[in-house]
């Protein structure tokens, strides 16, 4: 603020030394001119002062809302975390003086040692049989990334749809209802490649592979409600849009956040098309609601929601201070997004305080996305790991992948910190599809959607 004031001063005096040095002979024009340029120069100090300090005040005092709202929410998930692994160590604490005087097992076979993450030291071929069962609750959760009692509750709804499949049941020998979905959730938590994940289970790599097909399938088959779509009913879309004003200030409108990222895959062998490009919309509670997948050629595909009609135009309108505005998502900054009344994004060269205000919220809304992706990817780590699989594969297992995401998530099941500690999303930055900026209906209508929407970010205070 006082660099604008600084400013208009100087500009004030290069204009009063123009003026004396003019070579006009008019005293009384001269007098006029100076008294028009001092009443000017006391309108831009008032507006600069008042504007700025104002503007200044509410974004610091938004800043500490969303601090400390954030702030909260990972206290509480901490000390949830805390009373789990509490009482883990308390039960095993139990079960170890209870077997105090054993050291090996009844086979005589040597004890296999667990970290804390699932590493195994001593390698056995037979890790369903022999050391899945003697896990303890937290080297269970550690290993699967589930609890037992999470686990045998997948196993009782997924059993119907997995009996049925010749894969598992006619060919020799026959993997069990248990023994699939143990095999496929390690490939999800551990991040191991399929060879080494083949051999612990005592399987050749093609029926691996053909394991998890069979898993996601029946994944998507009976709990696929889990992903759920775009929000469509009233209720539904009215929940999602307040939720993400209570988060950010946003307008209730928003009924989603769009992220993309991009996934390595080892199995392709041309460089151009090793990258599976990952879209995703995600709710207010940071679950995911639709997956856009492609790699090679299929990546080039437009952008989700680009193209009319489609499920966000379909969703009625909401009415924010008495005007209709259409039901929309927030697009990631420079990804080449269309910019259309129901795909908005932030200004890319913001002037005015409104447009800083909108953007201020939209980049918050962006780091949600940061956090719910770090979160799936902490969760099942074979994202963060170049894929060995084919694309079609790939688009079968994260689908899947993001359906069991959200059942847990919504289950309140145990999600430890330091799963996420070798993480990182900025690496999986997606490159921007080619540009495809037209300015036509659409993209003016969006604008004034969008400057109303900023005005009304400006005009409230959280």
């Amino acid at each position: 603020m006082d660099e604008e004031v600084e400013l208009i001063n100087r500009n004030l005096s290069d204009a009063l030394a123009q003026l004396k040095n003019s070579k006009h002979n008019s005293l009384q024009y001269r007098k006029l001119k100076m008294a028009r340029l001092i009443r000017l120069h006391l309108q831009h100090v008032q507006t600069t002062v008042v504007t700025l300090r104002r503007r200044t005040q509410q974004r610091t005092r938004r800043r500490l809302r969303m601090l400390r709202a954030f702030f909260m929410r990972q206290m509480m998930e901490m000390h949830s975390n805390y009373l789990h692994t509490y009482a883990m160590l308390c039960r095993k604490h139990s079960q170890v003086v209870s077997t105090d005087s054993e050291t090996s097992d009844v086979d005589g076979e040597p004890q296999v040692e667990i970290g804390m993450q699932g590493t195994f030291p001593c390698f056995d071929s037979h890790f369903f049989e022999h050391v899945i069962p003697e896990l303890s609750e937290e080297e269970f959760l550690n290993t699967l990334h589930v609890t037992r009692g999470t686990f045998e509750t997948l196993c009782k709804q997924l059993s119907p749809t997995l009996r049925t499949s010749d894969e598992l049941t006619q060919r020799a020998p026959s993997i069990s209802t248990e023994k699939c979905v143990a095999l496929a959730l390690y490939f999800l938590a551990s991040g191991e490649r399929l060879s080494l994940i083949a051999e612990r289970f005592s399987l050749p790599r093609p029926r691996t592979i053909k394991c998890l097909k069979v898993f996601c399938n029946a994944v998507m088959s009976t709990l696929g409600r889990a992903l759920r779509q775009l929000p469509q009913h009233p209720v539904d879309c009215n929940s999602v849009a307040e939720g993400f004003q209570r988060e950010s200030n946003m307008p209730a409108a928003l009924v989603g956040v769009l992220g993309v990222c991009s996934i390595p895959i080892r199995a392709n062998g041309d460089a151009k098309n090793s990258i599976l490009r990952m879209e995703y919309l995600l709710d207010d509670r940071m679950l995911f609601r639709e997956l856009q997948l492609g790699c090679g050629l299929r990546a080039t595909l437009g952008p989700m929601f680009s193209h009319a009609p489609n499920t966000l135009t379909a969703i009625p309108k909401f009415r924010i201070n008495s005007r209709p505005v259409p039901a929309f998502v927030l697009a990631p900054v420079y990804q080449n997004y269309p910019l259309r009344p129901w795909l908005l994004q932030r200004y890319t060269d913001p002037i005015a305080p409104h447009e800083h205000d909108f953007n201020e919220v939209a980049e918050h809304l962006q780091e949600l996305s940061d956090c719910a992706l770090h979160r799936l990817m902490s969760r099942w780590s074979f994202l963060s790991q170049p894929l060995d699989i084919s694309f079609h594969t790939a688009s079968c297992i994260i689908t899947a992948a993001a359906v069991l995401h959200n059942l847990l998530e919504e289950l309140s099941e145990p999600h430890m910190l330091e799963w996420g500690n070798s993480v990182d999303v900025s690496k999986f930055r997606a490159e921007p599809l080619p540009d495809s900026v037209s300015e036509d209906v659409e993209y003016h209508a969006a604008l004034e959607v969008r400057d109303f929407l900023a005005r009304t970010i400006s005009s409230t205070e959280m």
